[in-house]
């Protein structure tokens, strides 16, 4: 089948049959494999048919990207509804998140009568501890008119997966699995400081780099003979090796925005680093420059170093970066001018720009709480980026490890082809349980049964019963303990045995106790009388504690050890049947319990009554992310009482995630703090509630580092001014004042009618929403032509730039070899 003048694979054409048959359709392939055409095609009929179609994305730069995509081709009949921008709302063809998608579904769920299909592009976010369940609930609670178009990486359990959706789903689903890329992959192993190899290697290369340490520790001379390495091993570094083998562009992911940094600066400031010629510096300069232009950010800090590193054909890209450089930085790649990009994971999410290699700085990360090997569902989704297709007959993939201090099961579990399965991610927030509790009432329960999770958990549970029924049939048929004497349950003489003498081992260990803590008492030869009294007091009472014990039947019994051995695998064998029993009981249970348990806390708390929603839940329910703390302050007139400013300032600590390090300068307005004070209380009121009723997941407490940083911005500040406040980077101020935006929209909303309060609210945004913080004004700019830019803009940018159009005259015209990595 010809689309769009390209030749589509199998897979593809499968997927779009089932569209044309009007079913909805699930299709897993490798990342790279060209699951988007199939999207394409289910927008482009939807408006040849005049019928509304909804694209979601997990992130919102992936909404924006096609967002652009398809504004370019469709104008006006595309919209995009974010937390961040709201452009055409009511369009034929809406891009959005799966977040806004949800909250559409619970807040007017008329809104989506006419629409005849939603895609999901990167379904296997459902596997996403923190948003996994927004898709789930999505998929649940949508109107059963609709029909999907779910797109995903591989998917082990897709079937499981496709019956738990169809049994929620009136509308057939169809499932389509490709596992061939089109450009097929190589994956090896960097060993750091020594070469390229594979995981037959590790071996050899850990004794070689061990041996090598132990000679730079010591400063040992080593007359031995070294054992030559492997002969199928490439001795090299990697970058020279990429460059000298034409595998770039590469994407090179760290797991640190520091590192991608520092490994961009280092290669271009510390190395004799040459990828581009001169024709192509040049074009690359003059493209950033224009970008620059463009979106306005020509006098950022960032940009001068950005300009030199971009002329070497080298860049970096991470979440601490301004968006509107990001998004230069992307643009720039998709030109093929960038060979290598130092990027965080991501740059894997959905965003289609592939390189011919992907290297991995490590195959560890910090994942918040502890460092650990990736999931060799993290690792194909980024290895995925590798192998342009049409372009590029191989996609090669490097993993950097350090051969002293290598696991080799670890590295192959990452590597392998066995990708972990999707698992349900199923919570219900308060703001979900409020409107199902609003649809439902008490019925709310069987809500559950609908989810994946209840779907998997059967599974489990059935697994487990079985396991418990083998286990008890183990347990019946071993031998019990037999007593010689008559009428003596040996069972439960063993039972007394075993409990007088841990009962005499407590008692002697109390005595013993005491005895040291006499020693360390009376110390000193002033005091030897007075310790050997009270010792001999203590030898007394474990004197009378031994000749009083109560003699066991059991002692000096012939068959004492065969009786232990028996009775003791029966209470072994006995505690793991609980343990399965209560791990079955768990699985079953524990969903609907924190069901319960918030509805308990929404019930004390004014928001529920017996099956309706009282003012405060009403308001909640409108309100996704802390709702129950935004709630309590709205009723209690928190908002009134401030000014914009102060709201501004209130919102920014309750959306701040926790930081342990880093400067901030301390926030000394004692009203606000008065006012922080006193919300903090409030928060500890609901805390208590919720571990009242065992709550897993308790409403967090005020963070105040951005206070300042807010107060400043909020009353006028400039962006480059906000570093005196605390020292974050310039994303994370860009994505935390967006943050608060987006549920300030949201309590705006959800207080429709309260005419001044909806005033106020508006001019607290427009405080914030101003110059870089202004997603919708960087989607607009990033729409502009070009051709609007003038030589003067592009002359200001090099003026300001520590890179000249001397400079590029300057490089040599032709590639040299790499002499660093």
């Amino acid at each position: 089948m010809l689309y769009k003048g390209l030749q589509l694979d199998g897979f593809q054409t499968e997927a779009i049959a089932a569209i044309n048959r009007d079913t909805s359709v699930i299709v897993t392939a490798p990342t790279g494999a060209g699951k988007t055409v199939i999207a394409e095609y289910a927008v482009e009929k939807c408006l040849q048919e005049n019928r509304r179609v909804i694209y979601t994305a997990p992130i919102k730069a992936l909404s924006n990207q096609k967002y652009r995509d398809f504004y370019a081709e469709y104008g006006d009949k595309i919209g995009i509804v974010t937390g961040d921008v709201v452009l055409n709302p009511y369009a034929q063809v809406l891009l959005m998140t799966t977040e806004i998608f949800r909250n559409t579904i619970f807040d007017d769920i008329e809104r989506l009568q006419d629409v005849s299909y939603v895609i999901f592009d990167e379904i296997h976010y459902i596997n996403d501890i923190e948003r996994g369940t927004v898709w789930e609930e999505s998929l649940i609670f949508a109107p059963q008119h609709i029909k999907f178009v779910c797109l995903s990486a591989t998917m082990p359990n897709i079937k499981p997966f496709a019956e738990w959706m169809q049994s929620v789903r009136d509308i057939d689903i169809e499932i389509v699995e490709e596992l061939e890329r089109p450009v097929p992959l190589e994956h090896h192993l960097y060993f750091q400081g020594y070469g390229i190899g594979s995981i037959k290697h590790i071996t050899a290369l850990r004794n070689r780099a061990r041996r090598d340490a132990r000679k730079r520790e010591f400063d040992l001379s080593d007359d031995k003979p070294v054992k030559p390495l492997p002969t199928d091993f490439t001795e090299t570094r990697l970058i020279p090796y990429l460059h000298r083998e034409r595998q770039l562009p590469c994407l090179y992911f760290c797991f640190s925005r520091k590192g991608c940094e520092a490994n961009a600066s280092a290669l271009v400031f510390g190395s004799q680093l040459e990828l581009l010629n001169k024709k192509q510096k040049a074009e690359i300069v003059k493209q950033f420059d224009e970008l620059c232009v463009q979106f306005d950010i020509t006098a950022e800090k960032k940009v001068a170093e950005f300009r030199k590193l971009v002329s070497c054909g080298i860049a970096y890209h991470h979440a601490g970066m301004l968006p509107t450089l990001k998004e230069v930085v992307e643009r720039l790649f998709t030109s093929g001018l960038i060979q290598l990009l130092f990027t965080t994971e991501t740059f894997a999410v959905g965003i289609n720009m592939p390189a011919c290699s992907v290297v991995f700085d490590s195959l560890e990360k910090f994942d918040g709480i502890d460092f650990r090997y990736l999931k060799a569902r993290e690792y194909h989704q980024m290895s995925g980026r590798a192998g342009r297709r049409g372009i590029d007959t191989i996609g090669y993939v490097y993993s950097q490890i350090v051969p002293a201090y290598t696991d080799t099961g670890e590295i192959k579990a990452v590597v392998t082809d066995k990708v972990e399965p999707i698992e349900s991610q199923f919570n219900l927030s308060y703001s979900s349980i409020l409107n199902l509790y609003q649809k439902y009432g008490d019925d709310i329960y069987d809500v559950y049964t609908m989810s994946l999770s209840n779907h998997q958990n059967r599974v489990r549970v059935t697994e487990l019963n079985k396991q418990i029924e083998d286990k008890t049939e183990k347990l019946q048929a071993l031998p019990e303990p037999e007593c010689i004497h008559d009428g003596i349950d040996a069972t439960e003489q063993m039972q007394k045995h075993y409990r007088q003498e841990r009962k005499q081992k407590k008692n002697l260990q109390r005595l013993y106790a005491e005895m040291s803590r006499i020693k360390s008492q009376t110390r000193g030869k002033k005091r030897k009388k007075e310790r050997a009294k009270r010792i001999k007091v203590v030898h007394q009472k474990i004197n009378r504690l031994q000749t009083s014990r109560e003699q066991s039947l059991c002692e000096e019994c012939q068959h004492l050890q065969t009786c232990t051995s028996r009775y003791k695998t029966i209470r072994n064998e006995e505690a793991r049947l609980q343990k399965l029993k209560k791990r079955s009981t768990l699985i079953e249970n524990h969903p609907r319990q924190q069901i319960a348990a918030r509805l308990k806390v929404l019930e004390e708390l004014g928001y529920t009554e017996t099956q309706t929603l009282l003012p405060r839940g009403r308001t909640a329910a409108h309100i996704y992310g802390y709702e129950v703390l935004l709630t309590q302050l709205l009723f209690s007139g928190f908002f009134e009482r401030l000014t914009e400013d102060e709201i501004n300032c209130l919102m920014v600590a309750i959306v701040s995630e926790p930081r342990k390090d880093g400067y901030f300068k301390p926030l000394k307005d004692e009203r606000l703090l008065e006012i922080l004070y006193a919300v903090s209380s409030e928060i500890s009121s609901i805390q208590y509630l919720e571990d009242k009723y065992n709550v897993t997941e308790i409403t967090p407490m005020l963070e105040l580092r951005l206070c300042t940083a807010m107060l400043a911005w909020s009353r006028g500040c400039e962006f480059d001014k906000l570093e005196k406040y605390a020292h974050l980077d310039a994303g994370d101020f860009v994505r935390t004042f967006r943050l608060v935006i987006d549920q300030l929209r949201q309590i705006r909303r959800a207080m429709a009618g309260h005419t001044s309060l909806v005033d106020k609210l508006n001019r607290c945004i427009e405080k914030i929403n101003r110059d870089v913080v202004d997603a919708e004004r960087q989607l607009r700019i990033g729409q502009d032509n070009l051709d609007e830019i003038t030589a003067e803009d592009v002359a200001n940018v090099n003026a300001s730039s520590s890179v000249t159009r001397e400079d590029l005259d300057n490089a040599e015209a032709e590639d040299t070899i790499l002499t660093s990595s």
